[in-house]
């Protein structure tokens, strides 16, 4: 079977990696292509501080903080965990004390696992759930602080989308100096809920059924939520 294994490589191996492979530096195309893995977990993650297998473990094990949750099913974790630290463990150690033995073929299929690994990092969703409340949220660096996360709190509060017309919700959002991963955070944590309903219209709308929605959506605060707000009265 013929194929040509560069329709495997994930961009960033290709731009990072192939030139390397081509001039025949193999260890070094190898051990590049697993630092790109580390730079990915740690983009993707936000976490600067932690390296290797201990920035893995952060993302994948049991445990507060937050969290990578994996494409094929939150089940899988643990094994998602064995994946990247044992190609960590394996494959990058050897390539950055030793690699003596990586030759053409090896560098290739370490740069393949690399593409592997890339693409489920970018296929992952970051998860709050684990981070430990409001303390953790501040520890971790989503909020500066208490008050950000309470200003952030009112601005969803009651906020409309009509027909998942979002555009201006995001502008709002980053005009106000608030991330879509702190967003996500508030809902993941159970202080914000998205609801979506039906639009019914009322009798006089029929006379401009070109303006008539099909879905109401709407930013509503949890019991969870308003105890927060309460919090400063």
């Amino acid at each position: 079977m013929e194929f040509n294994i560069k329709t495997l490589l994930h961009p960033r191996i290709e731009n990072h990696c192939e030139k390397l492979f081509d001039r025949g530096h193999y260890k070094h195309a190898a051990l590049e292509a697993m630092i790109q893995v580390e730079l990915a977990l740690k983009e993707k993650s936000g976490k600067k501080k932690k390296y290797g297998v201990s920035l893995i473990t952060s993302l994948f094990k049991d445990g507060r903080g937050i969290k990578l949750r994996v494409p094929f099913g939150n089940e899988l974790q643990k094994q998602a965990e064995s994946l990247f630290s044992g190609s960590f463990t394996y494959y990058r150690n050897y390539a950055a004390h030793d690699g003596s033995n990586i030759d053409e073929k090896s560098a290739a299929r370490i740069m393949i696992i690399a593409s592997e690994l890339l693409e489920l990092i970018g296929t992952s969703q970051l998860s709050y759930r684990d981070i430990g409340g409001i303390n953790g949220l501040i520890k971790s660096g989503i909020f500066k602080n208490e008050e950000s996360l309470m200003d952030l709190l009112k601005l969803l509060n009651g906020y409309t989308i009509i027909d998942d017309t979002t555009d201006g919700f995001f502008e709002d959002l980053a005009v106000n100096g608030f991330t879509d991963g702190q967003m996500t955070a508030v809902i993941e944590l159970g202080f914000v809920e998205y609801i979506t309903k039906k639009y019914v219209p009322e009798t006089f709308e029929f006379k401009h059924p070109d303006f008539i929605p099909d879905e109401i959506s709407c930013f509503s605060l949890t019991k969870l939520g308003n105890k927060i707000l309460e919090r400063k009265k």
